[in-house]
């Protein structure tokens, strides 16, 4: 049985409420650089490989635990957050500036709707979180830790339990289970992996 942990970023300045110039670029705050160094040395198990996404706030989660396990292969995996919204409009602004644009998005239900230049549709962000899903039944490792995102990993998780679920649906769970169980920085979601079959672990 091969196991994956996907972590979710510790702090970052637009989870505190700060303004942010673009998605990619968010840095952690102080107190999420804390919280990433508490992550490492709370590991109890040294991983195989360690998996970031591209973005800034992932990658410097994941810092101190390539410090601490430098044996570990590091890769980086389009396995970013989910970018909705047109990053040049959002420019300068924080969550609280973009929620009313938030809330008409997830309004419209519409799972190819792409926002603008440099926008996904949530049908991509499932590709994406069942394209993870299977690369890592294909890896050998024991024990892969992966850093990712919050919205990332509620699809993956979707994807894992509901694999045949079809877009339109998946969207309307999704905001569900966004809106009553969102993972908080730092969270542990644990894939369990068996030839081709992956469950998500309970504990």
């Amino acid at each position: 049985m091969k196991r994956v942990w996907v972590f979710r970023h510790a702090e970052s300045l637009s989870n505190a409420g700060g303004k942010t110039l673009d998605p990619e670029g968010i840095p952690l705050t102080e107190n999420g650089l804390r919280q990433a160094r508490e992550l490492a040395w709370s590991l109890k198990e040294a991983p195989s490989r360690l998996v970031t996404s591209p973005f800034r706030r992932a990658i410097d989660t994941a810092k101190p635990i390539d410090a601490r396990h430098p044996e570990a292969i590091n890769e980086v995996w389009p396995i970013q957050e989910f970018t909705y919204l047109d990053p040049a409009s959002c420019v300068g602004t924080n969550w609280a500036d973009r929620k009313p644009r938030i809330d008409a998005y997830w309004a419209k239900l519409d799972p190819r709707h792409i926002d603008g230049e440099g926008a996904e549709s949530f049908s991509t962000l499932l590709h994406r979180a069942r394209t993870f899903l299977q690369d890592l039944t294909e890896l050998e490792d024991d024990l892969t830790i992966t850093v990712s995102h919050g919205q990332f990993m509620q699809a993956t998780k979707l994807m894992a339990l509901r694999p045949d679920l079809s877009d339109l649906t998946a969207m309307s769970l999704f905001i569900d289970r966004q809106l009553r169980r969102p993972f908080a920085n730092c969270e542990r979601m644990e894939l369990l992996i068996d030839g081709k079959t992956i469950r998500v672990s309970d504990s």
